[in-house]
């Protein structure tokens, strides 16, 4: 079996539903067993999970939904296709799809590689299965949908990693070969879909766990290669784009062991550059899920340092980047920034709460302050914080450099 920086964005916020650190959600239901590799999707303001496998990688064949307004799960009953592991999904607006991984049973260690794709209509809660892909069955490979066709490729098998790249016509339910993947073969790796390209890098080959990145131009069916990730090389997180702009979220470094946070990396297509941002509690987790709804990217189950989890926990993206200035007026100022270690804040009424929150997302720091005080925080290394301030229950809060 397969267990196998550049630019820094502004983080200011100002009171919302959501704060901006990672918020614990309601489980999935006690009936619903612990599971890695969920296909997860989400539609029209509604999470999807299909399957996933168990901590002994028995394939599973339940769905749930997950309602972000009531935070709370509804089980659908079996999806009507094979028991499935290490497979994926995705969705466009209207529709969900499922396809490839491995339909295995502990109990008698049979494994059955897929090459199969399911469609889901929400509206009327039905499962359509559509013609397989004719190339090899797969786990782990990149899948992403643009301008109504699906690109699949990479992934591996009982016979090795592949780096074929498939083009899948949902209209016409036809699938095309397309031009190889560049970089060498290999499962796991991370993928994404910006502004008409297909991003796939990283992942797992052997003894390699790669940090080179690659984009797909469907229009010319032509291959180019990126920057790295300016990090080590890393494999088996989850992934997701929003707003222009790709991310990646924990998974295994160069040692195939779970990295020591739950790291969040923020790409910029423009500049072909990465951002570190905070990362979710509790560590890293090999083969998480995750779906995005209004902003906020939902992160869950995953095999962590403590165990396998059935978890669920949300981070709003929406105004992670900024606010113009009409909606800053509120807003507390923090200078100087960057700082050598002293800053005052103002702009706060009343005395307020102040915590100081390192890029891994660990408080480092808390204490009370008022308006213009000066407070010292020539203690802490030279480095990017979070600057967040509870005032009277409001939220907020801002980047912080310290030189």
């Amino acid at each position: 079996m397969f267990k196998t920086i550049l630019c820094v964005s502004i983080l200011i916020i100002t009171n919302s539903t959501f704060s901006q650190t990672w918020e614990a959600l309601e489980s999935m239901p006690v009936t619903a067993v612990v599971r890695h590799h969920p296909a997860a999707f989400s539609i029209g303001g509604i999470g999807y999970v299909v399957g996933g496998a168990e901590d002994n990688s028995n394939a599973l064949t339940d769905f749930y939904s997950y309602d972000p307004l009531a935070d709370s799960w509804t089980d659908l009953g079996d999806y009507p296709g094979p028991p499935r592991g290490f497979g994926y999904a995705l969705s466009t607006n209207t529709k969900g799809y499922v396809g490839f991984g491995i339909n295995y049973d502990a109990g008698t260690s049979s494994e059955e590689y897929l090459k199969d794709l399911w469609e889901y209509e929400p509206l009327s809660d039905t499962w359509t299965q559509l013609t397989d892909c004719p190339g090899s069955a797969r786990i782990h490979p990149a899948m992403v949908e643009i301008d109504g066709k699906i690109y699949m490729g990479c992934g591996g098998n009982e016979f090795g990693d592949l780096g074929d790249w498939w083009e899948y016509d949902i209209n016409l339910d036809t699938w095309t070969e397309k031009a190889t993947f560049p970089g060498s073969d290999r499962h796991h790796p991370y993928y994404f879909a910006l502004d008409g390209y297909a991003y796939v890098g990283m992942g797992h080959s052997g003894l390699n766990i790669f940090k080179d990145f690659y984009r797909y131009d469907p229009q010319l069916d032509s291959w180019t290669q990126m920057g790295d990730l300016p990090d080590q090389g890393r494999v088996a997180g989850t992934q997701f784009a929003y707003d222009g702009k790709g991310y990646f979220l924990s998974g295994q470094g160069e040692d195939h062991q779970n990295l020591n946070t739950g790291e969040f990396w923020e790409y910029e297509p423009g500049t072909d550059s990465w951002t570190e941002l905070l990362a979710h509690p509790d560590g890293g987790r090999w083969a998480p899920g995750s779906f995005v709804i209004n902003g906020g990217v939902y992160l869950m189950c995953g095999e962590a340092n403590t165990g396998v989890k059935r978890d669920l926990m949300r981070f709003q993206i929406e105004g992670f980047a900024g606010l113009d200035d009409s909606d800053q007026a509120d807003q507390f100022t923090i200078y100087p920034n960057p700082t050598k270690g002293e800053i005052n804040i103002s702009n706060i009424k009343n005395m307020a709460e102040v915590s100081i929150i390192d890029i891994k997302g660990s408080q480092i720091w808390k204490g009370k302050v008022t308006s213009n005080e000066v407070l010292d925080l020539t203690h802490l290394e030279a480095g990017i914080y979070v600057c967040q301030i509870n005032e009277d229950g409001n939220l907020s809060q801002e980047k912080l450099v310290i030189e």
